[in-house]
């Protein structure tokens, strides 16, 4: 994409880093329990771009695969446990990374990008969020 500078991030040791090339058209706060716990926080941010545009550059034999269920398959750092990138058998072209694993806290978003939460019926009921961001059910219901 012209005019677009490529993003770096990686995991929290440094063992595994890599390069996103494009920037993306969705980004997601993610509430189901299985990303809940897996991230030990509220909510994590995911960032949706195409397979071909997410580069491993480093410590690619440093990284785990773990199937938190049938379809989604999660990558992190065998050294840190740091979360590297997910992708899903009903998006094999995509990859998901996580918005907070870029150098810098960069954003990654087009101007017009879909910035939206996600299974909103599961979040943690106690919490809020004051943004006006769309709130979607599930996959396909937007």
């Amino acid at each position: 994409m012209a005019g677009f500078t490529p993003l770096t991030g990686g995991c929290l040791c440094g063992a595994v880093r890599f390069e996103v090339r494009v920037p993306a058209d969705d980004v997601y706060h993610c509430h189901c329990s299985i990303c809940r716990k897996l991230q030990g926080a509220l909510m994590p941010t995911y960032v949706v771009v195409p397979r071909a545009a997410f580069i491993v550059t480093q410590g690619a034999d440093n990284v785990t695969r773990y199937d938190s269920s049938e379809r989604i398959h999660r990558f992190f750092c065998s050294t840190c446990g740091a979360r590297v990138y997910e992708h899903s058998t009903e998006q094999p072209d995509d990859i998901w990374y996580a918005a907070g694993s870029l150098d810098d806290g960069a954003d990654p978003r087009t101007e017009d990008a879909n910035f939206r939460h996600i299974f909103w019926e599961s979040r943690n009921g106690w919490y809020e969020p004051k943004d006006t961001l769309p709130k979607i059910i599930a996959f396909g219901d937007d």
